[in-house]
Protein backbone atom coordinates (compact mmCIF):
# COMPACT_ATOMS: atom_id res chain seq x y z
CA UNK A 1 0.00 0.00 0.00
CA UNK A 2 1.31 3.44 -0.89
CA UNK A 3 1.83 5.32 2.38
CA UNK A 4 1.40 8.75 0.76
CA UNK A 5 -2.11 7.96 -0.51
CA UNK A 6 -3.07 6.23 2.75
CA UNK A 7 -1.97 9.24 4.80
CA UNK A 8 -3.74 11.70 2.50
CA UNK A 9 -6.93 9.61 2.51
CA UNK A 10 -6.92 9.63 6.31
CA UNK A 11 -6.56 13.42 6.20
CA UNK A 12 -9.58 13.65 3.86
CA UNK A 13 -7.54 14.88 0.86
CA UNK A 14 -8.23 12.00 -1.58
CA UNK A 15 -11.15 12.27 -4.00
CA UNK A 16 -12.72 10.07 -6.65
CA UNK A 17 -15.25 10.65 -9.41
CA UNK A 18 -16.68 8.63 -12.28
CA UNK A 19 -19.48 8.79 -14.78
CA UNK A 20 -22.44 6.73 -13.63
CA UNK A 21 -23.57 5.66 -17.08
CA UNK A 22 -21.45 4.99 -20.14
CA UNK A 23 -20.87 8.21 -22.02
CA UNK A 24 -19.24 9.20 -25.26
CA UNK A 25 -15.57 10.07 -24.85
CA UNK A 26 -15.07 12.58 -27.64
CA UNK A 27 -12.13 13.13 -29.95
CA UNK A 28 -10.00 16.16 -29.02
CA UNK A 29 -12.44 19.04 -29.00
CA UNK A 30 -13.77 21.88 -26.89
CA UNK A 31 -16.89 19.72 -26.53
CA UNK A 32 -15.65 17.34 -23.86
CA UNK A 33 -17.68 14.36 -22.74
CA UNK A 34 -16.55 11.36 -20.77
CA UNK A 35 -14.94 13.00 -17.75
CA UNK A 36 -12.82 16.10 -17.10
CA UNK A 37 -11.13 17.04 -13.81
CA UNK A 38 -10.71 20.82 -13.43
CA UNK A 39 -8.53 22.67 -10.95
CA UNK A 40 -10.13 26.13 -10.82
CA UNK A 41 -8.04 29.27 -11.12
CA UNK A 42 -7.02 30.52 -7.64
CA UNK A 43 -8.08 27.26 -5.94
CA UNK A 44 -4.99 27.33 -3.75
CA UNK A 45 -4.36 23.61 -4.38
CA UNK A 46 -2.61 21.25 -6.76
CA UNK A 47 -4.45 18.10 -7.87
CA UNK A 48 -2.13 15.11 -7.96
CA UNK A 49 -3.70 12.41 -10.14
CA UNK A 50 -3.46 8.98 -8.54
CA UNK A 51 -5.11 6.97 -11.31
CA UNK A 52 -7.42 7.14 -14.30
CA UNK A 53 -9.30 4.27 -15.92
CA UNK A 54 -11.75 3.70 -18.73
CA UNK A 55 -13.81 0.68 -19.71
CA UNK A 56 -15.34 0.73 -23.18
CA UNK A 57 -18.89 -0.48 -23.53
CA UNK A 58 -19.35 -0.43 -27.30
CA UNK A 59 -16.84 -0.48 -30.09
CA UNK A 60 -17.13 -0.23 -33.85
CA UNK A 61 -13.53 0.40 -34.95
CA UNK A 62 -10.02 0.70 -33.61
CA UNK A 63 -9.98 3.55 -31.15
CA UNK A 64 -7.57 5.03 -28.67
CA UNK A 65 -8.54 6.40 -25.26
CA UNK A 66 -6.14 8.72 -23.56
CA UNK A 67 -5.65 11.88 -21.62
CA UNK A 68 -5.84 15.44 -22.89
CA UNK A 69 -4.66 18.65 -21.22
CA UNK A 70 -4.85 22.37 -22.02
CA UNK A 71 -1.98 24.16 -23.72
CA UNK A 72 -1.82 27.00 -21.17
CA UNK A 73 -3.21 28.22 -17.86
CA UNK A 74 -6.76 29.57 -18.04
CA UNK A 75 -8.81 31.64 -15.61
CA UNK A 76 -11.97 30.09 -17.06
CA UNK A 77 -11.60 26.43 -18.03
CA UNK A 78 -15.22 25.37 -18.50
CA UNK A 79 -18.07 27.51 -19.81
CA UNK A 80 -21.44 27.70 -18.06
CA UNK A 81 -23.88 24.83 -18.43
CA UNK A 82 -21.51 21.93 -17.76
CA UNK A 83 -22.87 18.72 -16.21
CA UNK A 84 -21.20 18.14 -12.85
CA UNK A 85 -20.25 14.61 -11.82
CA UNK A 86 -20.53 13.38 -8.25
CA UNK A 87 -17.32 13.55 -6.20
CA UNK A 88 -16.60 11.12 -3.37
CA UNK A 89 -14.14 11.75 -0.56
CA UNK A 90 -11.66 8.92 0.14
CA UNK A 91 -12.93 8.66 3.70
CA UNK A 92 -16.25 7.49 2.23
CA UNK A 93 -18.03 10.42 3.77
CA UNK A 94 -20.77 10.15 1.15
CA UNK A 95 -21.44 11.62 -2.26
CA UNK A 96 -20.53 15.30 -2.71
CA UNK A 97 -19.53 15.62 0.96
CA UNK A 98 -16.20 17.41 1.58
CA UNK A 99 -15.70 17.82 -2.15
CA UNK A 100 -12.49 19.83 -1.98
CA UNK A 101 -11.59 22.26 -4.77
CA UNK A 102 -11.40 19.92 -7.78
CA UNK A 103 -14.43 19.90 -10.06
CA UNK A 104 -15.42 17.03 -12.32
CA UNK A 105 -17.77 17.21 -15.30
CA UNK A 106 -19.21 14.45 -17.46
CA UNK A 107 -20.16 17.01 -20.12
CA UNK A 108 -18.33 20.31 -20.49
CA UNK A 109 -17.51 22.93 -23.06
CA UNK A 110 -13.85 23.78 -22.63
CA UNK A 111 -12.57 27.28 -23.41
CA UNK A 112 -9.76 25.88 -25.58
CA UNK A 113 -9.09 22.75 -27.62
CA UNK A 114 -7.04 20.29 -25.56
CA UNK A 115 -3.74 18.70 -26.48
CA UNK A 116 -3.27 14.89 -26.58
CA UNK A 117 -1.07 14.11 -23.56
CA UNK A 118 -0.75 10.33 -23.39
CA UNK A 119 -2.68 7.14 -24.22
CA UNK A 120 -4.39 4.90 -21.71
CA UNK A 121 -4.95 2.14 -24.24
CA UNK A 122 -6.27 1.09 -27.61
CA UNK A 123 -9.31 -0.98 -28.47
CA UNK A 124 -8.87 -3.40 -31.34
CA UNK A 125 -11.46 -4.96 -33.62
CA UNK A 126 -10.95 -8.16 -35.59
CA UNK A 127 -13.83 -9.39 -37.74
CA UNK A 128 -16.89 -9.68 -35.49
CA UNK A 129 -14.90 -9.72 -32.27
CA UNK A 130 -14.68 -6.59 -30.21
CA UNK A 131 -12.15 -6.40 -27.43
CA UNK A 132 -11.80 -3.69 -24.88
CA UNK A 133 -10.87 -4.42 -21.32
CA UNK A 134 -10.25 -1.92 -18.57
CA UNK A 135 -7.56 0.60 -19.40
CA UNK A 136 -6.04 1.94 -16.22
CA UNK A 137 -2.95 3.94 -15.37
CA UNK A 138 -1.51 4.51 -11.92
CA UNK A 139 0.31 7.82 -12.13
CA UNK A 140 1.95 7.70 -8.69
CA UNK A 141 2.18 11.49 -8.59
CA UNK A 142 3.61 11.97 -12.08
CA UNK A 143 0.62 14.04 -13.26
CA UNK A 144 -0.16 17.20 -11.30
CA UNK A 145 -3.00 19.50 -12.37
CA UNK A 146 -2.04 23.07 -11.38
CA UNK A 147 -4.54 25.86 -10.81
CA UNK A 148 -6.24 26.89 -14.06
CA UNK A 149 -5.64 23.54 -15.77
CA UNK A 150 -7.58 20.32 -16.34
CA UNK A 151 -7.03 16.71 -17.32
CA UNK A 152 -9.68 15.04 -19.48
CA UNK A 153 -10.42 11.70 -21.04
CA UNK A 154 -10.26 11.93 -24.81
CA UNK A 155 -10.32 9.72 -27.88
CA UNK A 156 -7.81 10.10 -30.67
CA UNK A 157 -9.32 8.65 -33.86
CA UNK A 158 -13.04 8.29 -33.16
CA UNK A 159 -15.48 8.76 -30.28
CA UNK A 160 -15.67 5.88 -27.78
CA UNK A 161 -18.50 4.95 -25.42
CA UNK A 162 -16.94 4.26 -22.02
CA UNK A 163 -17.20 4.38 -18.26
CA UNK A 164 -14.45 6.67 -16.91
CA UNK A 165 -12.98 7.02 -13.44
CA UNK A 166 -10.41 9.32 -11.82
CA UNK A 167 -8.83 9.54 -8.35
CA UNK A 168 -6.74 12.47 -7.13
CA UNK A 169 -5.16 14.05 -4.06
CA UNK A 170 -5.48 17.75 -3.22
CA UNK A 171 -2.30 19.27 -1.77
CA UNK A 172 -0.85 22.71 -1.19
CA UNK A 173 1.39 23.93 -4.03
CA UNK A 174 5.07 23.35 -3.38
Amino acid sequence: MDQFYLREARLGNVYHSHNTTAGIVTVLSTTCTGLVLVNPWNSGKELTVADMSAVGTTLGATREIGIAVPTEVQETVVTAGATAAVIHNGKLAGANVNRGVGRVYSIATLTSTPLWFRPLGSARVTAAVEGLGAMSTDFDGTVIVPQGFYVAFSALTADVVALCSITWVETDPS
